[in-house]
């Protein structure tokens, strides 16, 4: 026997089958994380990027009960990391902690396995790192119009460290050196840690980022500016770079996680939900700010039109150093 379908049993029939053929995809994203993460960090212990793993890390096995191991691997300003990074699994248990060097100047100032647009993704945005101009306190400058005065009349006497070649603190010098029309050395550590000791100790001169603010605050170095036209509310009295007669864009710094590209379109948004979440959190905010960074909450269509913004700014620089590679 033959039974006629109505449109209503019809519509009822599609309705089920679609909701069940999603059901899979809503549970994969729903069960996230369903094993323990890796959590891979480009950089030494101790650094900005291992502090902001920790505090996430925590968090999310509070949340989920899943364990969160780091696993570091440095070298290369990152690059080490990022192209061993794309040869594992893209299943989403691997989180890479990152920085918009790794969509803006990585790729571009070093031969890298990974591409920044197809390969990797950002999917929250931890912070913004204040990038202070911060000197050595026998440098005989209190602001930048002396400082570049100071480097103009002496030219190679002073030197900048930082945590490698093709870090955003390797082109606030090369920003600095052009604008300014100075001679600066670079001299890259591994790690930041290592640069800000350097710095204390006097073997470099200038440091470039947030980390040199409890020294400022100490007087163990001297505040000079802030990159950009924007102040940082724990330094008011530092002027930014535009205040103190270099106009126009500078070098900017954020911190992101990162996640496998070809991961799952439901396990990125898991992932961003749940890291967000994190973030919003009034005692997680408080611990990010109090690492030295401004917090951030952006979602996954937001935070890759900053990384394609600074990719853009940061190519002309790169191009003006002549240090893209080749």
């Amino acid at each position: 026997m033959i039974y006629a379908l109505s449109r209503r049993s019809f519509m009822i029939g599609a309705a089920g089958a679609a909701m069940a053929a999603a059901a899979p995809f809503r549970s994969f994203a729903q069960d996230y994380p369903a094993k323990d993460i890796t959590y891979l960090i480009p950089y030494n212990p101790g650094g900005m990027s291992d502090n902001i793993s920790r505090i996430l890390g925590e968090q999310i096995t509070k949340i989920t009960g899943k364990s969160v191991i780091n696993e570091y691997k440095p070298g290369a300003g990152g690059a080490i990391a990022a192209n061993y990074y794309v040869g594992l699994e893209p299943d989403g248990y691997t989180l890479m902690q990152a920085t918009n060097s790794f969509y803006a100047i990585i790729p571009a100032v070093t031969k890298v396995e990974y591409d920044p647009v197809n390969d990797i993704v950002p999917v929250v945005l931890v912070g913004d790192a204040p990038m202070v101009i911060a000197v050595h306190p026998s440098v005989p400058a209190n602001n930048l119009q002396e400082l570049i005065a100071y480097a103009k009349e002496n030219p190679g006497v002073l030197s900048y460290g930082t945590s490698g070649r093709g870090t955003v603190a390797h082109l606030c010098g090369e920003w600095l050196s052009r604008r300014g029309g100075i001679e600066i050395l670079h001299v890259p550590y591994n790690g930041t840690p290592e640069a800000m000791q350097a710095c204390i100790s006097n073997e470099v001169q200038i440091m470039f980022g947030p980390e040199s603010a409890p020294q400022i605050e100490a007087g163990t170095l001297k505040g000079i500016a802030i990159m950009g036209d924007r102040r940082w509310e724990e330094m008011p009295d530092l002027p930014t770079t535009v205040e103190s007669g270099v106009p126009g864009w500078a070098p900017r710094s954020w911190h992101t996680v990162s996640v496998h590209a070809k991961a799952p379109d439901e396990i990125k948004q898991a992932i961003g939900k749940l890291l967000n979440g994190i973030l919003q959190q009034p005692e997680i905010t408080k611990r990010i700010s109090g690492l030295g960074l401004i917090p951030g909450n952006q979602d996954l269509a937001a935070v890759r039109k900053r990384a394609d913004e600074d990719a853009a700014e940061f190519g002309k620089l790169i191009d003006e150093a002549g240090l893209r590679a080749k």
